[in-house]
């Protein structure tokens, strides 16, 4: 990750925003530089390492709507033999609401900082239009400032 060294935030993942419950959409995320934090230096490599990120999205809903906002994650690696390779926690605001995002993802090739990753999460509307609604999410991080993704919110009944 140089692009997201803490190898991946990402959201970020995103995705997100909301209205139209219980309808799928599409995002795409620009995302700005990665702040690195941390990291353990182990046998093979680097652990534990994080890092933040910010960025803006635009989702299209399959009704049409369009909705942009902005995003913020947090990354932590994980280490060698977890599920996942890089865990996301994410906040996505946009004038439908707030939304929380958790991504799992992994490399889609030997890890580094121009290999993309693959995610899968959920998130949870906590303010606006979906607060209490749940639904899930896909990212392809695929460059150092792009992601895109799809997602469905459902309704809690």
């Amino acid at each position: 990750m140089n692009r997201l060294s803490l190898t991946a935030l990402s959201s970020i993942a995103i995705s997100m925003s909301a209205p139209a419950l219980a309808q799928s959409f599409t995002y795409d995320v620009t995302w700005q530089p990665v702040e690195r934090v941390g990291g353990i230096t182990v046998p093979g490599g680097m652990e534990y390492a994080g890092g933040s990120v910010k960025g803006t999205y635009s989702t299209t809903f399959d009704d049409g709507n369009v909705v942009k906002g902005t995003v913020s994650c947090v990354g932590l690696d994980q280490p060698a033999g977890s599920l996942f390779d890089v865990h996301l926690s994410c906040t996505a605001t946009d004038p439908q609401g707030t939304y929380s995002l958790a991504h799992g993802c992994n490399w889609m090739g030997e890890p580094g900082p121009q290999t993309p990753l693959g995610c899968v999460g959920a998130m949870e509307g906590k303010a606006g239009e979906a607060k209490g609604q749940r639904g899930a999410l896909t990212m392809h991080w695929y460059s150092s400032e792009k992601s895109k993704g799809t997602g469905q919110w459902y309704t809690s009944e």
